[in-house]
Formats: C-alpha cells, sequence, structure tokens
C-alpha cells in the first residue's frame, strides 16, 4: 500500500477519469499527453479538493426512499489542506459533511503507518503499513520502479486512446490559492453513448502500436522479472505458451507476449461490435448507463510546465429506475487546486502515542462507539443513521440453530448464541459455575449460575421461572425474554410462532 508512492496514488483517480478523454492528440497547442504525465513528476506540492454527490429520484418513491436520498445528497467531503512532502508523505486536513453536522479530520500517512483522527474522537487511529512483500507475500517487488511502471501504463493508453467528439483548449487567467495564473484550459465532455466506440477506437490504436506495445511489455517484463524468477514459474510459462524460450531471454519472452496480446486484441475487434449487441441484449439496463443521458464534463488548468494547478470534474450517470434502484441518475463533482509545486512542503505529523491500532483490533459495535464522545457527531452517526449497534434474530419454533425449548409458557435459548449473536461477551467462572455476560454497547452485566434460578441482571437480582439448566449437548439454557431485555433489545412473537429479537 505504502510502497507506491503517495504523489502517484492522489494521481490516480484524476488519471483514470482523464484515460478515457483524451489521446496524443495535441489540442489548441496543448499536448494532452505530456499534461496528464506531467503530474507524476510533481514530488511535493499542496492541494485543496472538494467532492459532493447529487441523487435524482426516481417518481413515485416512497418517503423511506426519499429520507435515503436526502441523507446522500447532504455528504459533502472538504479536504482543505493536503501538503505532499517530496519524501513521500502525506498530510491532510478538512471536514466531512452529513445532514445539519460537519466532522472536522486530519490525516498522515508516511512509509510506517496511516495516523487520522476526527472531531469527537478520543485518540487517533493508527494502522501500520507493510511492504507488498509482507502483505502479499510476494518476493522480488522493486518499489523504486513502481511510478515508472505507472507512467508507462498511463503513457500507453492515453497515447492510443483517440479524442472524444468535444475537447478544446484556450488561454484563460484564473485564480490557484490566491494567485493569479496565465494558464491553458483543456475543456472535455464525454457522453455515455460515445464510450463504445472509443473503446474500440482504442483496441484498433493498440493493435497498430507495435513499436510501444512492445515497449509497454518490455517494461513490465523488467518489474516482474525478479517476481517470475523468485516464484519459480517457468513451468506455468510453458502452459501459457512460451514453449522452450527461457524467462532470462528478454527479448523471445516480450516478442511472443506481444504477438499473443496482439492477437487477443485482433480477435476482440472481430466480434467486439456484434458482443456489444448481445451484451446490450441480455443487460438492457446498459443502454441507460451508456446513453446520452451519462456524462462526464473535466475542466482541467495546466501552467506552462505542464503541471495540472486546477481541475473540475462533473460525472453524471443515468440510471435504469427499479424497485430496488429508485433513482433515476447519481452525479459526482470534484474540484481541486494545486500550489507551491516542487516547493519546499512538510507534511503535518500526528502523534501515535495512545493510538488505536486497528490492525489488532478487531473493534465491536461497542468499542467503536466508545473510541468517541458520547454525543459527538461521529458518535450519533454511527450509532443513530449507520445503525451500527442495530441486530436482528428470528427464531423459528422449530430453530435448528438456536433449537428454543419451552416450558411452562416460557422459551429458553441457549445463552451463549443470543448474547453473542447481540455481540456481548460471555465468560465462564468454572469455579463458581456462573456465566458473565458484558453487554457490548452499555457495558451492563449479567451472571448466571448453572442450578440457580437466581440472577444477577445489572446488579439487582432476579428471580428466573425455573433454574438455569444445561441441555445434552452442554449448552446452558436461560429465558429469552429475560436475557434479550437486558441487552437492550425487543422481543416479539407472531402467530406462527417465530420470535423477532430487534436491538436499535
Amino acid at each position: 500500500m505504502r510502497k507506491m508512492k503517495a504523489r502517484t496514488k492522489w494521481l490516480m483517480p484524476v488519471l483514470a477519469l482523464l484515460l478515457i478523454l483524451a489521446g496524443c492528440q495535441s489540442v489548441g497547442g496543448l499536448d494532452v499527453n505530456k499534461a496528464l504525465l506531467g503530474g507524476l513528476d510533481v514530488k511535493s506540492s499542496e492541494s485543496s479538493t472538494t467532492f459532493a454527490l447529487n441523487v435524482v429520484p426516481a417518481s413515485g418513491i416512497t418517503s423511506e426512499d426519499q429520507e435515503i436520498i436526502d441523507l446522500i445528497n447532504s455528504f459533502s467531503v472538504n479536504i482543505a489542506h493536503v501538503k505532499l512532502q517530496d519524501n513521500g508523505n502525506v498530510s491532510a486536513a478538512g471536514t466531512v459533511a452529513y445532514k445539519q453536522s460537519a466532522v472536522p479530520f486530519t490525516f498522515f500517512m508516511d512509509k510506517e503507518a496511516v495516523v487520522f483522527t476526527a472531531e469527537g474522537a478520543k485518540q487517533p487511529f493508527y494502522f501500520p503499513l507493510e511492504s507488498y512483500e509482507d502483505s502479499m507475500g510476494i518476493e522480488g517487488l522493486d518499489q523504486a520502479k513502481i511510478q515508472d511502471i505507472s507512467k508507462l501504463v498511463t503513457g500507453f493508453v492515453v497515447k492510443n486512446l483517440p479524442n472524444p467528439a468535444a475537447i478544446s483548449a484556450s488561454s484563460v487567467s484564473e485564480n490557484v490559492y490566491g494567485q493569479q495564473l496565465n494558464l491553458t484550459k483543456l475543456h472535455t465532455e464525454i457522453t455515455g453513448d460515445e464510450l463504445p466506440a472509443l473503446v474500440k477506437g482504442f483496441l484498433k490504436s493498440v493493435s497498430k502500436d507495435t513499436e510501444g506495445f512492445t515497449a509497454l511489455i518490455s517494461g513490465l517484463y523488467d518489474y516482474l522479472y525478479p517476481i517470475l524468477t523468485a516464484a519459480d514459474v517457468d513451468s506455468e510459462l510453458n502452459d501459457l505458451g512460451f514453449g522452450d524460450i527461457p524467462l532470462e531471454d528478454k527479448d523471445g519472452v516480450v516478442t511472443v507476449a506481444h504477438d499473443a496480446a496482439k492477437l487477443a486484441v485482433d480477435a476482440l475487434l472481430l466480434v467486439y461490435d456484434k458482443q456489444l449487441e448481445s451484451l446490450y441484449e441480455s443487460t438492457p439496463e446498459l443502454k441507460t448507463i451508456l446513453s446520452k443521458d451519462t456524462k462526464l464534463q473535466v475542466d482541467l488548468f495546466v501552467d506552462s510546465g505542464l503541471h495540472i494547478r486546477k481541475q473540475n470534474v462533473d460525472l453524471k450517470v443515468a440510471l435504469p429506475a427499479s424497485e430496488d434502484l429508485p433513482i433515476q441518475s447519481l452525479s459526482m463533482k470534484m474540484e481541486s487546486q494545486t500550489w507551491n509545486v516542487n516547493g519546499p512542503v512538510t507534511a503535518d505529523p500526528i502523534p501515535t502515542k495512545g493510538a488505536l491500532d486497528l490492525s489488532s483490533a478487531s473493534l465491536t459495535p461497542g468499542e467503536t462507539l466508545r473510541s468517541f464522545e458520547t454525543g459527538s457527531t461521529v458518535y450519533n452517526l454511527l450509532k443513530d443513521d449507520l445503525g451500527i449497534t442495530a441486530r436482528t434474530l428470528v427464531i423459528a419454533p422449530d430453530d435448528e440453530y438456536y433449537y428454543p425449548i419451552v416450558e411452562g409458557g416460557t422459551t429458553y435459548v441457549p445463552l451463549r448464541y443470543v448474547a453473542e449473536d447481540l455481540d456481548a461477551a460471555v465468560t465462564w467462572d468454572g469455579a463458581n459455575r456462573a456465566i458473565t455476560v458484558t453487554d457490548d454497547v452499555y457495558g451492563d452485566k449479567l451472571v448466571f449460575k448453572i442450578g440457580s434460578d437466581q440472577a444477577l441482571i445489572k446488579g439487582t437480582t432476579v428471580k428466573l421461572p425455573q433454574p438455569v439448566f444445561v441441555d445434552e449437548y452442554g449448552d446452558a439454557y436461560v429465558p429469552l425474554r429475560i436475557l434479550a431485555e437486558a441487552l437492550h433489545a425487543k422481543v416479539e412473537k407472531d402467530e406462527e410462532g417465530y420470535i423477532f429479537i430487534d436491538r436499535p
């Protein structure tokens, strides 16, 4: 994760959008290819980004669906200040808006860890970073070459993509972080119905670009060779059609790989139109998504050094309305600006002392809530809006998991199964033959003793209909309603004997 240069990671979302927009052709004197690749050479910078969503509902939706859509539309992110240091360290400070609230947050990443915090958090959250070798068990990776590979792949894709119908460049004067700059504005638009033709044009260009295709495979070979050698994949290469070509024979491997890849591209081109038509027939929803109502607009503002200083991205995706997805369209808008390019920048670290290590902690809903101040915006969001503590259990009369037992009008259930399914912790005291149940959210304690008809519920002695008993499988049975209600759940039973246990 960390070993991909941090600067590359921040640029990849932008490049992912741009890769479907422009090819190598010069537009109004601007070399689009160089402009897109120029950002990969930025070693340090400061920037800001805003992001917002907008969902347009379908007609006649329910009030519940409208409430969910209103919540989505209230969401936005404002990253007011990102600092990219030349050593790869990154820090960010901003706010996440949701409903009528705004939650400030900070973030820091270096080669050791990711650390972040938010308003209301009792401590920072910490996630140590492993190398690819450690996290994925892959040997032979050269982390220093990852950025070169990113540039190689990006350049190849951008070079072979055709320009969309709407693309233009013009000279403008723009304000970037309080400074008036003379920039080149690149404006591009693409609609969903253009996308299949652009993909086909890309495949045609790749098929003809023998030099570029070979250079791409050659670069990938240099990067992957140490990995393949460490993995001893000679036999697998034979299965892939490399025959007697040894892995160390770069020219031979690259030639065979290129020919095989080109053959695959050419074969795809032969059936492209028929396969696309078949896809539309089998998935008619695609006709809505890939229609003129789906539209991507991008404005890039590039300086004389071919660095992107501002960018506005507006994406609207038309969606086929259905009962499962009662919306007409989903829009995303992002705006950003960059300054102090390759200047002196120092990222702002977040102290890790007392931080919660997320790599070793498997947080329950209650533990997650207790990481934030009660009543804080995040606490309320997690508990009330996201419902992380909510649980629903359904017990059938002949349930083969809970095996309920009804005696004297009281339903008994295995304590451990129900308690743990409501996130409670269960411990056994062998000496006293006692079972302690600790509520996950509120910390309340319940104590049941085998053979006793008295239980200690939140410090109060409660009389049970009959003593706690153990079945033939060693499971301790207690009254369902007493256990569930003590864990802040409600119990209801329908006419068919199904029992519903709900905890908010």
